[in-house]
C-alpha cells in the first residue's frame, strides 16, 4: 500500500478502513477491547468521549482515525516530554507527524509551522497552552481539521482530579476549528466528570465508551497499619517475595522517599529514589535505569510514572495512601502491564490523612491567608520588591493575624490567586525573588473567585474521602474501583483476586498474620457492646479512649473524662486495649461508625439501626467480623474440668499483667519505687548508676503497661496535645527520631520522652 500523501489532496487518508490500518501500518493482528467501537464511532464523524485504564491502548484511538479519515488530525497533551516519543512511534508507522511545544526553539517551530501550513503532516501534537499562540493559530488557519483529540481530558473538568486552567479553552478552540469531530480520552473520569468534559467542551450528546477497568491479574490489598514499624515491615515482606520483574513504592513526599529507601537498605536491599527535588539529568538517569531493569526496585513521589510503560512491574506498593482514587488507580496500574501476576499494595494509616489535609489547607488557602498577604504587599506600595513567600508568611506569622501558623505553601498559593487577577506578578531573577504589585485595591475589590476557590477545596476533600472509602472499605477492592469508573464486574460474587475476597495474604509469616481475637461473646453480642460503648461516648472521644473505657481502664483520661460513669464502662473488660481498638477499627470498614477531623467515633446510621436491631446480623457484616473474632464460650457453660482454665483465660487485666514492649521486671518497678517517693527522672538516674535515657524509658514503658505515675508538672501545652493528635498509636520502641521530626512544637528528647509517657498513661 502507498502510504505518501496525495499530491492534490495532502491530508488524504492513508488506508481505505480501520482493519486495513490495523495490520498493514500499525501491524497489530486485533483490536484490544474497547478500541474497535470507539475509532468506528470517530471515523463516522461521532463525538466520543473515551476512558480507560493507562496501557489499554486510547492512543490507537485517535491514531488510526487519522490514517482513514480526511483532514489534519490535531492532537492535544498536557505531556510535553513524551510528545516526541509518540512522534517518533508514529513516523516509524509510516505516518507524517510532528510536535510543536516550548522544548523547540523558535527557529524549529517556524520550520514546522511552514510544514504544517503546506500539509506535510497528517497529525500534529501540541500542549493545550499552544492555542494561545498567535503564530500557531495561523499556521492551522483554514486547513482542513478531520478530528479533534484531547488526551488527559479529565483536565478540563473542575470536578477531576489534575484540573488544569489551560483546558478550560478548549471548548472555545473547538468552535474556532469549526467544531471538527473531538474525541475526549482520559484514564480516570467518573460519570460526574465525563458530564463535565462534554458540557466544556460543548459536545452534544457525545458517545461514551468506558471499558478496560477490571485487572484480573491484579491482586489488590490494603493493609491497615497503625505504627509506621508495621508499615515497613509489610513493605519488606511484600519486596522479598518478588524475585524477578520491577517493584516500584510510592510515597506521598520526598522525605518519605529517603525515609523508606533507607529502611529498605538496612533490609539489605538497594533502592534507587525519585523525586521533584533531584536535577533534570539525574531524573531521565533513574527513568531509564528502571526501564532498562538495571534498576529494578524504585522508591518515589506521584513525580514518577506519567507515560511510563513498563510490562514487568510485579508489585507496587503505595507507602501512604494517595489523594484520589483516580491517582491510586492509575498508579497501582503500571503493575502486571504484561498480562502476567502482579500485586498492588495499599499501607493504610489514619495519620497519613494529614499530609493530604496540608496540600489541600495549602494549596486551596483560607480567603483570610489570602487577604493577610495582600495587606502585607500593600504595606510595600507599588513596584517590585525583593519578597518571596517564605518572607511573608514570616511577617504573616509573627504578625499574629491569624491564630494557625500559615506556611510558606499557602503563601505561594495567594500570591498565584493575586497574579490570576492582575494584582501582581512575581518570579525569580538572578537567584533574587521578586513580587511587581499592580495597584492597591482594596481587600473588598480584589479580583479574587472565593467561590472557585472554595469549591475547588471541597473536591480534592471530596477525592481524598473516596480514596479513604477505598482504603477503609469491607467489600471487594476491585469492585470499589470499577463502579467508581461507571463499569462493573464481570462477576456478581466479587473480582476473587483481592484481600476482600481471598482474605489477608500470609505472605509475611507469622510477624505478620493478624490472628483472631478470641473473646467470650457470640459475634452478634460482641457487636452491639462495641456499638453500645461508642454510642455511650456520644462522639467525643477516639478509638483508644473509647477501647479503654470498654475494658475499665483506670487511666487519668477516663476517670476525668467520666468515662468510668458510662453503663458501658467495663463492659468489654476480658478484652486487650489493643484488641478493642482493632475492633472498633472493623466497625468502621463495615461503615457502622463514623470519625470526624479530630479522630473521635460516632455511630453511622446503619451502625445505630444495627445496635438497636433484633435481626441477625447482616451477611457481609457477620462474614467480615468472623475474619477478626472467635467466639469462645464463657466460663459458666463449659465444664468444671475445664473451668480452671478459662477463668485464668478470661481474668481481667490488671496493670501489672498486661504485657507491653517489654517485660515489666524488677529493673523497672525499682525505677517505678523511686519515682514514688518523689524523685525526678535525673535523681533517679544518679541513684541508680543509670543514663537519664534508661530512666526515660523506664518511664514510658511504665505508663505503657498502665502503672500509675506523677508526671503532670512535665506536661507540655503544645507539646501534649501534639502527640496525642500524631502519636495516638506510638509505642516504646516505635522511632523517636522520626516522631521528633515531624513535630511542630521545638522539643528536646528528655521533654518528648516525659509527654510520651503522660500520652501513654492516658491510654
Amino acid at each position: 500500500m502507498d502510504q505518501t500523501l496525495s499530491a492534490t489532496d495532502p491530508f488524504a487518508p492513508l488506508a481505505g478502513d480501520p482493519d486495513e490500518a490495523l495490520t498493514d501500518i500499525f501491524g497489530f493482528p486485533s483490536f484490544r477491547p474497547g478500541q474497535r467501537e470507539v475509532i468506528d464511532a470517530v471515523v463516522d464523524g461521532e463525538d466520543t468521549i473515551v476512558v480507560m485504564p493507562t496501557g489499554s491502548g486510547k492512543s490507537l484511538c485517535y491514531m488510526l482515525p487519522a490514517c482513514v479519515t480526511p483532514g489534519l488530525v490535531i492532537a492535544v497533551s498536557p505531556l510535553i516530554a513524551l510528545m516526541k516519543d509518540q512522534t517518533d512511534a508514529l513516523e516509524e508507522f509510516g505516518i507524517p507527524a510532528t510536535f510543536i511545544n516550548s522544548s523547540l526553539p523558535w527557529p524549529e517551530q517556524r520550520r514546522r509551522l511552514d510544514a504544517i501550513r503546506l500539509g506535510a503532516y497528517k497529525l500534529v501534537l501540541v500542549a493545550p497552552e499552544r492555542f494561545r499562540n498567535d503564530a500557531f493559530m495561523r499556521a492551522i488557519s483554514g486547513l482542513p481539521i478531520g478530528i479533534f483529540a484531547i488526551d488527559e481530558a479529565h483536565c478540563i473538568s473542575a470536578w477531576g482530579h489534575d484540573f488544569r486552567p489551560d483546558y478550560l479553552n478548549l471548548g472555545a478552540v473547538r468552535k474556532t476549528l469549526g467544531e471538527p469531530t473531538t474525541l475526549a480520552l482520559t484514564a480516570t473520569a467518573t460519570t460526574e466528570v465525563q458530564k463535565d468534559m462534554a458540557l466544556q467542551l460543548d459536545l452534544e450528546a457525545p458517545k461514551v465508551v468506558v471499558s478496560g477497568f477490571e485487572r484480573p491479574n491484579l491482586f489488590f490489598e490494603v493493609y491497615s497499619a497503625r505504627r509506621r514499624a508495621e508499615k515497613f515491615a509489610r513493605l519488606e515482606a511484600a519486596v522479598n517475595q518478588v524475585e524477578e520483574g520491577s517493584i516500584l513504592v510510592y510515597c506521598a513526599t520526598r522525605k518519605q522517599v529517603n525515609r523508606v529507601s533507607d529502611k529498605l537498605r538496612e533490609g539489605g536491599h538497594h533502592p534507587a529514589i525519585y523525586h521533584a527535588g533531584l536535577s533534570d539529568q539525574k531524573r531521565d538517569e533513574i527513568q531509564d535505569a528502571f526501564m532498562a531493569g538495571d534498576a529494578p526496585l524504585l522508591v518515589a513521589t506521584n513525580a514518577f510514572g506519567m507515560g511510563v510503560d513498563k510490562s514487568d512491574v510485579r508489585l507496587i506498593v503505595h507507602f501512604n495512601i494517595p489523594g484520589s482514587v483516580e491517582a491510586y488507580y492509575q498508579e497501582a496500574g503500571r503493575a502486571g502491564r504484561d498480562s502476567e501476576d502482579a500485586h498492588c499494595l495499599l499501607l493504610y494509616n489514619r495519620n497519613d490523612l494529614r499530609i493530604h489535609e496540608f496540600f489541600i489547607e495549602n494549596s486551596f488557602p483560607d480567603p483570610s491567608v489570602v487577604k493577610g498577604v495582600w495587606s502585607q504587599l500593600q504595606r510595600h506600595g507599588t513596584g517590585t520588591h525583593h519578597l518571596d513567600a517564605e518572607m511573608l508568611a514570616d511577617h504573616l506569622n509573627r504578625g499574629g493575624r491569624s491564630r494557625d501558623k500559615i506556611h510558606p505553601w499557602a503563601v505561594e498559593s495567594a500570591l498565584r490567586l493575586l497574579q490570576r487577577g492582575g494584582h501582581i506578578e512575581f518570579g525569580v531573577r538572578s537567584s533574587m525573588p521578586w513580587i511587581a504589585v499592580q495597584d492597591l485595591a482594596r481587600e473588598r475589590d480584589l479580583r479574587v473567585d472565593w467561590e472557585d476557590l472554595k469549591t475547588r477545596r471541597q473536591i480534592e476533600e471530596r477525592h481524598l474521602d473516596q480514596a479513604t472509602r477505598y482504603a477503609t472499605g469491607s467489600s471487594c477492592r476491585q469492585d470499589y474501583l470499577v463502579r467508581y469508573f461507571s463499569e462493573s464486574l464481570g462477576s456478581k460474587d466479587g473480582c476473587g483476586h483481592c484481600d476482600m475476597c481471598c482474605g489477608v495474604p500470609d505472605y509475611g509469616g507469622p510477624s505478620q498474620r493478624q490472628e483472631k481475637i478470641i473473646c467470650r461473646d457470640e459475634p452478634a453480642i460482641l457487636l452491639k457492646k462495641l456499638l453500645s460503648g461508642v454510642a455511650r461516648c456520644r462522639g467525643r472521644w477516639g478509638a483508644h479512649a473509647v477501647a479503654g473505657m470498654l475494658r475499665g481502664s483506670k487511666a487519668k483520661k477516663i476517670l476525668q473524662g467520666r468515662l468510668d460513669q458510662l453503663s458501658t464502662y467495663g463492659l468489654l473488660s476480658n478484652l486487650r486495649q489493643r484488641d478493642l481498638v482493632r475492633l472498633l477499627d472493623v466497625l468502621g470498614r463495615l461503615r457502622l461508625t463514623e470519625q470526624n477531623t479530630h479522630g473521635c467515633i460516632s455511630l453511622s446510621d446503619r451502625g445505630k439501626k444495627l445496635m438497636t436491631s433484633s435481626d441477625p446480623l447482616p451477611p457481609d457484616v457477620e462474614k467480615y467480623l468472623l475474619r477478626h473474632v472467635s467466639s469462645v464460650p464463657s466460663p459458666s457453660t463449659t465444664s468444671s474440668s475445664d473451668n480452671g482454665k478459662k477463668e485464668k483465660y478470661f481474668k481481667r487485666s490488671t496493670p501489672a499483667a498486661k504485657t507491653g514492649t517489654d517485660d515489666v521486671n524488677d529493673t523497672y518497678l525499682r525505677t517505678l519505687r523511686l519515682h514514688r517517693e518523689g524523685k525526678d527522672f535525673r535523681e533517679i538516674a544518679e541513684k541508680r548508676g543509670l543514663t537519664t535515657s534508661s530512666v526515660l524509658r523506664h518511664l514510658m514503658v511504665l505508663a505503657h503497661n498502665g502503672y500509675e505515675l506523677d508526671l503532670e508538672k512535665h506536661a507540655d501545652g503544645k507539646l501534649l496535645p501534639e502527640l496525642r493528635d500524631i502519636a495516638e498509636d506510638w509505642e516504646p520502641g516505635d522511632p523517636l527520631k522520626e516522631l521528633k521530626e515531624s513535630l511542630t512544637t521545638p522539643c528536646n528528647y528528655s521533654e518528648l520522652k516525659l509527654n510520651l509517657a503522660i500520652m501513654l498513661s492516658e491510654r
